[in-house]
């Protein structure tokens, strides 16, 4: 009843849990002005919401690496430069002068090589900071139980070689997935994780008791907008959410919304790993199992680690009224 999504990463995992959003302090700082900032797969995707929230902040010149025209965001301000990932030398005078690149390239399978092309030019071009495409858990490495993931490493590992800033970015699952098949999915792919709000089915990893995080995508933007003005070195994982929540908890959140019971079942790893398919035709057939079996693991388990940004989250309950509530019949369109 769930699918696969298409993204990932390193942390230390905290029993404290919050149903409500999260409430980063709030840290003066001195904004950086006029950076320029160049972000890739602004197409689709958390990409396009951070992109959207750059330039609706109008803090920062931005430049969108694109294999085609994006009128939307050049309209507004945006340099859109049209690019080829197949060599980095093609991309050292689009980022020269560039101070952060934001990767949000989504499918590593088929996009890993662009990012790591993407990770030399900018060390070359003489790049500062750098955000790899992640958005999502914790980073399983080269034997990531989520396979898809596992085509990343190689643009990680070149970073970790770099002389950039990095930084990894975590922020759990995105609670716009709840909103599928309404328009509240945003710009992500519309897909149903674990709790099928729609049709009020749930089909839990383990007892529905593990912590995660969850955050709604446009949060995500508005958050590495305001990132960019923190002038301190970022740690090398940054970790945000909106909440940090049980399964249970959010089944009776959404029962409530909803007005109904819903029908709920749990899923042991062992019959996890029974659903499995061997030698798969597409790294996806196994996707939503593998990311079931990374729940467990811990993989979207954590706290929030970084401080420094004003910054009020959505709510899972505030969402799931806003797109669910009893005077909605199917949820807003």
């Amino acid at each position: 009843m769930f699918k696969w999504p298409f993204r990932r990463h390193i942390l230390k995992i905290s029993s404290r849990s919050r149903i409500g959003p999260t409430k980063p302090t709030i840290s003066s700082y001195q904004p950086f002005q006029d950076m320029r900032v160049a972000i890739a797969g602004a197409s689709t995707g958390v990409g396009w919401h951070i992109a959207d929230s750059i330039l609706t902040g109008g803090r920062h010149e931005l430049t969108i690496l694109s294999r085609h025209e994006i009128p939307e965001f050049s309209s507004r301000g945006a340099h859109v430069k049209i690019v080829s990932y197949e060599t980095s030398a093609a991309l050292v005078p689009v980022l020269s002068g560039i101070h952060t690149v934001i990767s949000a390239i989504g499918d590593h399978s088929r996009s890993g090589n662009a990012q790591l092309t993407l990770v030399q030019a900018a060390a070359e071009a003489g790049v500062v900071r750098f955000i790899p495409s992640g958005w999502s858990a914790i980073d399983g490495g080269t034997e990531d139980t989520i396979e898809l993931y596992r085509y990343q490493q190689p643009a990680l590992d070149a970073l970790q070689k770099s002389s950039m800033q990095w930084s990894h970015p975590e922020n759990g699952i995105f609670l716009n997935y709840f909103a599928t098949p309404t328009s509240g999915i945003g710009h992500l792919k519309p897909l149903k994780f674990w709790i099928d709000v729609e049709n009020c089915t749930a089909s839990i990893p383990g007892g529905g008791n593990t912590k995660l995080a969850y955050t709604r995508v446009e949060d995500v933007g508005v958050f590495i907008d305001k990132v960019l003005d923190v002038q301190e070195e970022w740690p090398k994982v940054l970790r945000f959410a909106g909440a940090v929540v049980t399964h249970n908890e959010l089944v009776k959140i959404a029962e409530d919304v909803r007005g109904k019971k819903f029908e709920v079942t749990y899923l042991t790893k062992e019959q996890l790993r029974a659903k499995l398919v061997p030698d798969p035709p597409s790294i996806y057939v196994n996707m939503a199992t593998q990311l079931s079996l990374a729940l467990l693991e811990g993989r979207f388990t954590f706290e929030p680690n970084f401080n420094q940004v004003d910054m009020k989250f959505t709510s899972p309950e505030q969402f799931l009224r806003e797109w669910w509530g009893k005077n909605l019949r199917w949820g807003r369109r």
